[in-house]
């Protein structure tokens, strides 16, 4: 597995360039997410529920988009914005996080952050927009809403997690009420809401989505260790309500399949930065958004 950064453009500025650890064992949240659906509709495949055939598996390159939001319905707020990309011949897997201050051109809105064209125009336009940015087709979306998802963390009788330290925040206006103290406990739906939400330290956002993968870790070892095909089902009925995505079922034991055959020295993971600057009293990333496409096509398509 390799990781690299896609730089920004150079500014004369005191402000640092935002970088990020690198972290080659561990692949984004949603991503891990994503393929525990798969993993378990594999499962349910094999035991016969769903004899479907697919012909995803001819496209040339499936470039799909994964936004992990606060809510669904309302077109909430994107925090997590990630472009999975995967060649079914090579099978070669790019995944590419978007940080949500990336200062972009968001169509019939002008330049914003990336995140906001969620709210704007909802899954429509936010892949309109990455699809703009990175100047490639987008062929798939799933949404997610983790205030929802987290839900299944009750319905599973609550997931064990090592709190590395105190952490509490509180934001009345936004309806945030962060109160966790160090130590490996049982979280509830709730308090694991917490945990991924908190980012309120000098780590920012590198730590809550550290967090997050250890969180969604903690997920899949206990789902994968219920035994009951039956209770599988049932959370797999549930987590329909937690996402939303134009993916077909039997693209999706398809996409499981191909998974299954990709090694882990074939993903490659990138992040898009962009130099820190203020406009009108507002902090974005400013990105080279040439060079991105230019870096993105190639590890895409391959070097011309």
């Amino acid at each position: 597995m390799y990781e690299n950064n896609l730089e920004g453009k150079t500014r004369k500025s005191k402000k640092r360039r935002l970088k990020g650890k690198k972290n080659r064992r561990r692949l984004s949240p949603l991503i891990y997410f994503i393929l525990l659906l798969i993993i378990l509709i594999v499962f349910l495949n094999y035991f016969g529920i769903f004899p479907f055939s697919s012909n995803i598996l001819s496209y040339n390159r499936i470039n799909m988009l994964i936004v992990g939001c606060d809510e669904i319905e309302n077109q909430g707020r994107a925090d997590t914005i990630v472009l999975l990309s995967i060649s079914p011949k090579t099978k070669n897997v790019l995944i590419l996080s978007i940080p949500r201050d990336i200062r972009v051109e968001i169509p019939e809105r002008g330049m914003d952050k990336i995140n906001h064209a969620y709210a704007f125009g909802g899954k429509g336009l936010i892949s309109k927009t990455v699809s703009s940015f990175l100047d490639i087709p987008i062929n798939f979306y799933v949404i997610v809403d983790f205030i929802k998802f987290v839900n299944i963390i009750d319905e599973l009788g609550g997931v064990e997690i090592n709190i590395e330290k105190e952490m509490h925040y509180i934001d009345k206006a936004g309806g945030l009420n962060i109160n966790l103290y160090p130590g490996k406990q049982i979280l509830d739906g709730e308090k694991a809401l917490q945990y991924i939400r908190f980012r309120h330290d000098n780590l920012g956002d590198l730590g809550r989505i550290k967090r997050q993968q250890k969180l969604v870790e903690a997920l899949i070892n206990k789902m994968m260790n219920l035994g009951s095909v039956t209770k599988i089902t049932q959370i797999l009925e549930g987590l329909k309500t937690y996402l939303e995505t134009d993916l077909k079922l039997q693209d999706a034991v398809a996409l499981a399949n191909l998974f299954k055959g990709v090694s882990q020295d074939k993903f490659i993971i990138e992040t898009v930065q962009g130099n820190p600057v203020y406009i009108n009293g507002i902090s974005y990333l400013e990105p080279d958004t040439i060079e991105v496409q230019k870096k993105v096509k190639s590890l895409i398509y391959g070097p011309k």
